[in-house]
């Protein structure tokens, strides 16, 4: 009977952390000086400072990358805007766009949303590598 009872529990304590495990599948990766992408699923996905005088580029990246310097990401917004967010954004063409976005992570200044050729320009006058390229899908 002890033998039951053991393994009842255990299937129950298994039960209860694969529960607690599934709820906490959120990923994070470290894009230095305290910046990391977040994806929380469906279209939580942004880019967040841990640093009090960090910047933020709002959900939903879609793509990002990185290098010792800058942060280049990819934005389709999420409406409504997410309340927690620093600031308000304002998205010239609207929800259905895709926005680019640059954070200087040395100084934390955040350049965004931008239009493709503003984005463009910025690169070339911030004088950013051309090895470091967004995904163009």
């Amino acid at each position: 009977m002890d033998k039951i009872k053991s393994f009842y529990h255990f299937v129950i304590l298994s039960l209860f952390f694969l529960q607690i495990q599934s709820c906490t599948s959120d990923i994070t990766i470290s894009l230095g000086n305290g910046y990391f992408y977040r994806d929380e699923g469906d279209n939580l996905k942004d880019i967040l400072c841990k640093n009090v005088n960090g910047v933020e580029v709002p959900a939903t990246v879609i793509n990002y990358v990185y290098d010792s310097k800058f942060i280049l990401a990819k934005q389709l917004p999420k409406y409504p805007q997410d309340p927690l967010y620093n600031k308000e954004y304002e998205y010239k063409k609207g929800s259905d766009a895709v926005y680019f976005w640059i954070i200087d992570k040395s100084n934390n200044v955040q350049y965004g949303p931008l239009e493709k050729r503003e984005y463009d320009k910025l690169r070339q006058k911030l004088r950013i590598p051309r090895n470091l390229q967004l995904e163009t899908t």
